[in-house]
């Protein structure tokens, strides 16, 4: 699989405004992420899901560019898709601290009954 339209993104604010943008409009992203030799200011992995997962979006395929960064697959959840148990206790706890968004929530709505 090729590397599609790419997203550069600092802090985990700057993804969540993305999402809130076009969460709806997109059907996929390809989020860079520099490693850290590069010295680059980057979004934690941990960050990038869970803000995707707000939205109703997982991550996939990751893909090295070159030495210094690489791109992570970021695509809308299908419906029926089966959602990983770290998954699922991360959605739990941003439910908890409503930080899910309506889309979000609309995503995982079967699996958690919300």
């Amino acid at each position: 699989m090729e590397i599609g339209k790419t997203l550069y993104v600092a802090n985990r604010k700057e993804w969540r405004d993305w999402l809130k943008k076009n969460h709806d409009k997109e059907k996929e992203i390809w989020l860079i992420y520099y490693k850290k030799i590069s010295k680059k200011p980057r979004i934690p992995y941990d960050d990038a899901v869970e803000e995707a997962l707000c939205f109703g979006w997982i991550d996939s395929i990751l893909k090295s560019i070159d030495e210094e960064k690489y791109a992570q697959r970021f695509t809308p959840r299908r419906l029926k898709s089966n959602l990983s148990e770290l998954n699922r206790k991360r959605i739990v706890n941003l439910i908890a601290n409503k930080k899910m968004t309506s889309h979000g929530l609309k995503a995982v709505e079967k699996t958690f009954k919300c």
